[in-house]
């Protein structure tokens, strides 16, 4: 289902954490977290639900809700809550960084990563005698798109 090889360093340590935590790997959660990889995109459970279920499977909200909170706590995938409290899941890649910019009406998140920001950072937490161990930088605003569905409604 998803690239051969791409994810590999994702389910190694998911095998590694359910072994640890003395869990098996299901055929659901197996599929559940292939279309979740898929995706490759910012998704909440009630999306992820609805690939799921047109894909023909029948498994419920709830077991999809068990399945992220479980990759979650693995460390593998970060929760994030950019826009009317909706949260989304997205992998937490251990060898890159990126940041967001959130649009406040159609709620389109755009991934972007900057080199000089990332400087600017480590050079402040230096500044002020601080160690970083995590940052995250979340801009909100309006897109200027031509498909943004809030525009297309005024």
């Amino acid at each position: 289902m998803t690239n051969v090889g791409e994810f590999d360093w994702f389910w190694a340590e998911f095998d590694k954490f359910l072994s640890q935590k003395q869990l098996k790997q299901t055929q659901q959660r197996k599929l559940i977290i292939d279309y979740f990889l898929q995706a490759n995109r910012h998704i909440d459970a009630d999306e992820l639900h609805e690939i799921v279920k047109g894909k023909g499977h029948n498994i419920g909200l709830a077991t999809i809700y068990r399945t992220l909170n479980l990759l979650k706590d693995s460390g593998l995938v970060e929760q994030r809550t950019f826009a009317e409290g909706r949260s989304v899941f997205e992998v937490s890649n251990p060898n890159s960084h990126h940041d967001h910019l959130i649009c406040q009406d159609c709620g389109k998140i755009f991934e972007f990563e900057n080199e000089k920001i990332e400087e600017i950072q480590l050079k402040i937490a230096e500044q002020l005698n601080f160690s970083l161990t995590d940052h995250r930088l979340e801009l909100f605003g309006k897109c200027q798109r031509k498909d943004c569905t809030y525009r297309n409604k005024v």
